[in-house]
């Protein structure tokens, strides 16, 4: 499943707990407009409850925009018409503010996903200027009705864990958005899409912020694809992908306990800081390569490798290091190829 399929689908279910949600608030303020004998707040849940009912079902027919705006107006509504009817003891412009994170979200998800825009700054605005209207308004006017201190305390504690249910869940997801981009970016910064190796820039940052002793011992090797060109002449450069992929996938497994990056074209690099080399490894590996069974769309490649590799010197410099097995990964080109030169 794609990404964004998934993001599709997270909106329909965010925009289908929305809509339960409040037909569930539906119910408790209908129950207590019943209870305390409140004709505007029992007028408004029974528009609602069609409202919502039918919001349900433009949900299942995948009009998430038009469900949206739906849910910010019936929820702008019920605050309305809860500090109207009983003041601003009660809470209800809480769900005035808890909206602001909603629709700041749900604007960015819409936009990025479904390729839709929802006038997230006039929402927002009109929001804010209902919140300060019907503050006023509670100011200077007497509510339209009054309900014991138990009621009351009922709907400050209904409507403080709803308002903050809400801005709770909302900035968990732009901390998941945050984290999640972050990530990605990382990856994309140090990991190479083709083979899902690390890169150079990966190898060079590792290699620079290992101190002096810490080297003591390690080796990296550079292995060279020969003949490359031919292969991608011969079968086209997808099927020099493929030879790319699959070579990947062969050191990482063959050299698992160390880094196998891909320095650049056909070039990869493994380098250990674990002990000294092990030619049986690398032999190994060259072994696999040669005899591997490379079959791209019915027809089989033949592919070798050139490895060149050098001992860790404390008077080399990174660069001058990767010089030295770069040398002498050319030395085995020149001598023939498929084989290991280590000095």
């Amino acid at each position: 499943m794609n990404i964004l399929r998934k993001e599709t689908i997270f909106i329909k279910y965010m925009t289908l707990f929305f809509g339960a949600f409040l037909l569930f608030t539906d119910v408790v303020f209908l129950t207590f407009g019943i209870i305390y004998d409140l004709p505007a707040i029992r007028y408004l849940i029974y528009i609602k409850l069609v409202i919502n009912t039918t919001n349900i079902f433009l949900i299942i027919k995948k009009h998430y925009l038009i469900s949206t705006i739906i849910i910010y107006t019936v929820i702008l509504a019920m605050m309305i018409v809860g500090i109207i009817s009983l003041g601003t003891e009660p809470m209800f412009q809480l769900y005035a503010l808890g909206m602001l994170a909603c629709i700041s979200y749900n604007s960015y998800l819409h936009s990025r996903v479904l390729k839709k825009h929802l006038p997230m700054f006039l929402m927002i605005a009109i929001h804010v200027l209902s919140y300060v209207g019907v503050f006023i308004y509670a100011r200077t006017c007497e509510p339209l009705y009054q309900i014991p201190e138990s009621g009351e305390n009922f709907l400050i504690i209904f409507n403080s864990l709803a308002s903050f249910g809400i801005v709770i869940l909302y900035v968990y997801l732009y901390y998941y958005v945050a984290i999640n981009s972050e990530e990605k970016l990382e990856k994309m910064a140090l990991i190479d899409n083709l083979t899902g190796l690390y890169n150079r820039h990966f190898l060079l940052a590792c290699l620079d912020n290992k101190e002096k002793n810490a080297k003591e011992g390690s080796w990296l090797a550079i292995l060279d694809i020969d003949d490359f060109k031919k292969v991608n002449d011969t079968y086209g450069h997808n099927c020099g992908d493929y030879i790319l992929h699959q070579i990947a996938l062969i050191a990482k497994e063959t050299c698992n306990d160390c880094i196998v990056c891909r320095w650049g074209g056909e070039e990869f690099i493994v380098y250990s800081d674990k002990k000294a080399c092990d030619l049986s490894v690398l032999e190994m590996l060259r072994k696999k390569i040669e005899n591997g069974d490379f079959k791209y769309e019915g027809r089989s490649v033949h592919v070798t490798v050139t490895i060149g590799i050098s001992q860790y010197d404390e008077s080399l410099s990174n660069d001058a290091w990767i010089s030295r097995a770069d040398e002498r990964l050319y030395l085995g080109k020149k001598n023939g190829k498929n084989q290991i030169v280590a000095s």
